[in-house]
C-alpha cells in the first residue's frame, strides 16, 4: 500500500463531507476497537481471526492493519502472518497514570479474582446513561459466555451501572433514569423501584443484576477505591455468572470483590 492511501486511514481532508467524516470515525473506531482485541487476547493473531472477532469484512481490516504497521503500531510476521502491538502503543496512555494501573495492581488483582472464582471479570466507568465495560477477563470455567471488552449496558439497570449511581443522590440519579427512558424507546425502567434497588446498593456496598441483561445471567459489582485512575473518575469491577452461580456464591464473591479493592488500596 502507497503511503497516499494508509494517511487516508488516519486524516480526513480539509474539504470533506458528510460522508468522509462518517467514514473517518469508522476507520477510527476500528482501530481502537482492534487494539481492544489484543488487550482481551493477549496474543498475536491474522487478519482474518481479528475481522472474524470484530464483524468486519476481512479486506477492510487487512487494509487497516497494513496501515497501523506501516505506523509504526503494529508488528507483523511474515512467517505466519500474524500481527502484534508494539511499544509505541503501550506508551500511548502511560503518561496518564502513576497508580494502580500504571504499576499492574489493578491487573494482578483483577487476575487473582479471576483465578479464585473462575467467573467472568469486568470493569466498568459509567458514561452519561451507559456502563461502559473498559477492561474484561473471560471467565475461566466450561460454562462462560463472551463479554467483549467495549460492551455497554444501561447504568439503571447493570450491576456496574447502579453501584456506581450508589454514589450519586437520588435526584441525579432520578434524572438519568428518566434520561434512559426517553432515549431508549423500549427500556421502561420503573423510576421507584430502580430507586429501591440504588439505595439497597448504596447500604449494601454492591450491587446485584439479576436477568436484567442477559436471560438466566446476571453480576454482582462493587466500586474501586478512586486512587486507581488519576483523574479520580469512579470505575466498578463485577463478576458475572450465572444467575445459579452468583445466588449460590453471594457472599463469597463479595467478599473477594472487597479483597480486590484492598489489594489495589496496598
Amino acid at each position: 500500500m502507497d503511503h497516499k492511501s494508509t494517511d487516508k486511514v488516519f486524516q480526513t481532508a480539509p474539504s470533506a463531507g458528510p460522508a468522509d467524516v462518517q467514514t473517518s470515525v469508522k476507520s477510527a473506531l476500528r482501530t481502537l476497537h482492534v487494539f481492544e482485541f489484543f488487550l482481551q487476547s493477549r496474543r498475536s493473531a491474522t487478519a482474518k481471526e481479528i475481522a472474524a472477532d470484530l464483524n468486519i469484512p476481512q479486506s477492510s481490516m487487512s487494509m487497516l492493519l497494513r496501515s497501523l504497521k506501516d505506523h509504526g503500531y503494529l508488528d507483523y510476521n511474515e512467517k505466519d502472518k500474524t500481527y502484534l502491538p508494539t511499544p509505541r502503543v503501550t506508551l500511548l496512555g502511560a503518561w496518564l497514570d502513576r497508580g494502580p494501573i500504571r504499576d499492574g495492581r489493578l491487573i494482578d488483582a483483577l487476575n487473582w479474582l479471576s483465578e479464585e472464582t473462575h467467573e467472568a471479570v469486568v470493569v466498568a466507568t459509567r458514561i452519561g446513561i451507559y456502563s461502559h465495560y473498559i477492561y474484561v477477563v473471560p471467565a475461566r470455567g466450561n460454562l462462560r459466555y463472551h463479554i467483549p471488552i467495549g460492551s455497554r449496558r444501561l447504568a439503571a439497570t447493570s450491576a456496574t451501572g447502579q453501584i456506581l449511581l450508589s454514589h450519586l443522590d437520588d435526584r441525579e440519579v432520578s434524572a438519568i433514569i428518566r434520561r434512559t427512558n426517553s432515549e431508549i424507546k423500549d427500556a421502561q425502567i420503573d423510576l421507584k423501584k430502580t430507586l429501591e434497588t440504588i439505595s439497597a446498593a448504596r447500604t449494601n456496598g454492591y450491587a446485584f443484576s439479576r436477568g436484567k441483561v442477559t436471560s438466566g445471567a446476571g453480576a454482582i459489582a462493587v466500586t474501586l477505591p478512586h486512587s486507581v485512575e488519576t483523574a479520580g473518575r469512579p470505575l466498578a469491577v463485577s463478576i458475572a455468572s450465572l444467575l445459579p452461580t452468583l445466588e449460590k456464591k453471594e457472599a463469597e464473591f463479595v467478599k473477594k470483590l472487597g479483597m480486590v479493592s484492598e489489594q489495589i488500596a496496598g
